[in-house]
């Protein structure tokens, strides 16, 4: 631990430039994902993803949301649309 705070307190500026930038490019990647893909929760996932950064888990959950969009309605038009329609007939009675 000593070594990364001597690392870090001698640092060059240059460093810190370098640095900065490219961990909030890779903190808003869910959002940046949901800007180029126009998705309509846009400033949903960009709120969620101040926190989210700190978690490996939720920042993962907003990449598949932002890449995702409305996917799952699609695969459920798709499901149903291939399952074979059933007619049920009402259950037989079995009192005594």
């Amino acid at each position: 631990m000593n070594e990364f705070i001597a690392m870090t307190t001698n640092a060059s500026p240059m460093f810190w430039l370098t640095l900065i930038p490219l961990v909030l490019l890779i903190w808003f990647v869910p959002t940046l994902l949901a800007l180029f893909l126009n998705r309509p929760h846009l400033k949903y996932i960009a709120i969620a993803n101040i926190p989210a950064g700190m978690s490996f888990i939720a920042w993962g959950a907003l990449i598949v949301w932002a890449v995702g969009g409305k996917v799952s309605q699609k695969f459920a038009n798709k499901f149903t649309s291939k399952l074979p329609e059933t007619t049920h007939a009402p259950a037989k009675s079995t009192e005594l």
